[in-house]
Formats: structure tokens, C-alpha cells, sequence
């Protein structure tokens, strides 16, 4: 299942996985979720590839879901987007992340699987699920506070706001920050660079230690999401809020 809106390549170590859909800005369809489980898997189960790197090919990160896409594909745990969350949580190797621009819903709580993650200082996140009649996904209900704070979590959760570079910094959802999105891929490319320099087992290991024990516990997460996702898409305020978003 591969479109031309995602695709990926291998130098150096490196499996670098581009989302490119800039007219759309990189919202995400169901038949991206499933290219992205593809390039994902090769990546992990191919020995040539040291790191994973993730990132856009034009100035927006990612839109997050195509709504229109989302309400024509059928969700539950079996659901392509659920299954890519799953991929993520599950990956062995490292993952770096490099975004700018819009980061909208799964563009802001992906990043929450990733091991490394830059930004462009124009980046604004969001993970407004509640202003749609949802609720978090992706694990988010427990990672965010988990990496980012009780207190941050709830704000970003609650309210669904917009949030700027510098505080996803200061919270800790980022490691850096950089002037512009070129400058962001090139510093992402490089930290990818120094990782692939020390040995796989060494890197899987590192990986492992740090996460692999609470990694099925957020994958009970994640089902346990999908369950109450899929209820509330059926709600009248969900329905209220998409069919308001699609007349805008």
C-alpha cells in the first residue's frame, strides 16, 4: 500500500520516512497511515538501518487527520491510524523527528513515541481532540504527563489549545528548537548522523532500557483510547463539531 505521499530512503544508516502532502498540509489519510506502517516495518526489520528518521518534505508537519478521509474509513483498534500508533510504540530503533509548521492532533502526539524531536520555531501545536466531541489517542492520556508534566497535559488536553515552539521546548515535548525548517531538517538529519555512528545492538539496547518496559502497558492505553474514540465519534457533538469543520 504505498502512495506518493509518503515515501522513504536509506543513506548512511539512516531510513528517512518524508510525509508529502503539502497542498494538504500533510493531513493524514488512511491510506497514508498504511503506506507509513509499511516504511516503518522495512525500516525496523531491515539491518542495514541504524535510525529511523522521521519528518515532512515541505513546511507543515502535519495537519493531522484528513477529516473528510477519516469519517468515510471505518475506526476501531484494527484501524490503520491506530495500528501505525501501535508501530510506533512498538519500534525497536531509534526515531528522530524533525517539525514545523502545523502539528495538529497526530502530528503533536506521535511525537510522543519518538526518541528524539526537533522543531522550527513556527511550529504550533495542538491536540485539540475535545473541540471535535473526542478524546486523546495514541497514548497521549498517560504520555503526555508522563514527558511533559501533569499540569501541561492537562491545560493542552482540556482546552485544546494552540501551543508555540518555545513552550513544547520548555516542557520538555522537544529537545531544541531552530530558526527555520531547513535548518531543523539539517540538525534532525545530523543528531540522526551521530546515532548511527554507535553500533545497532548498542542503540537497541540503549532504546530498550529506556522504554521497552512500559511499552505494552501503552499499547492497553491506546486500545483502551480507541474504544472511547469510537464511541464519541458516534456523539452528536462530535458529529456537530466535524459537520461544522467541513462547511468552514
Amino acid at each position: 500500500m504505498n502512495t506518493n505521499e509518503v515515501f522513504g530512503s536509506l543513506d548512511e544508516s539512516i531510513y528517512e520516512i518524508q510525509i508529502a502532502r503539502g497542498d494538504k498540509m500533510n493531513a493524514l489519510t488512511d491510506a497514508m497511515y498504511g503506506s507509513l506502517i509499511e516504511q516503518l516495518s522495512f525500516a525496523e526489520n531491515n539491518d542495514d538501518v541504524k535510525v529511523i528518521f522521521l519528518r515532512s518534505d515541505n513546511k507543515h508537519f502535519s495537519a493531522g487527520n484528513d477529516l473528510a478521509d477519516f469519517l468515510e474509513t471505518k475506526f476501531d483498534s484494527n484501524s490503520n491510524v491506530v495500528q501505525f500508533l501501535k508501530s510506533l510504540a512498538r519500534l525497536k530503533k531509534p526515531l528522530v523527528c524533525a517539525v514545523g509548521g502545523a502539528a495538529v492532533g497526530i502530528g503533536t502526539t506521535l511525537l510522543l513515541h519518538c526518541d528524539l524531536v526537533y522543531a522550527s520555531a513556527d511550529t504550533k501545536f495542538s491536540v485539540p481532540f475535545i473541540k471535535l466531541g473526542l478524546t486523546p489517542e495514541g497514548g497521549s492520556s498517560v504520555l503526555l504527563a508522563k514527558r511533559c508534566g501533569t499540569a501541561r497535559a492537562n491545560d493542552w488536553l482540556l482546552t485544546g489549545r494552540t501551543f508555540l515552539a518555545e513552550e513544547a521546548l520548555n516542557s520538555g515535548l522537544v529537545n531544541a528548537v531552530y530558526a527555520d525548517t531547513d535548518s531543523c531538517w539539517q540538525e534532525a538529519r545530523s543528531a540522526a548522523k551521530r546515532l548511527a555512528k554507535s553500533s545497532a545492538r548498542v542503540l537497541n539496547d540503549t532504546k530498550a532500557l529506556l522504554k521497552a518496559e512500559h511499552v505494552e502497558g501503552i499499547i492497553e492505553t491506546m486500545e483502551k483510547e480507541a474504544v472511547i474514540f469510537a464511541k464519541g465519534l458516534e456523539s452528536d457533538d462530535a458529529k456537530a463539531a466535524f459537520n461544522a469543520f467541513l462547511k468552514r
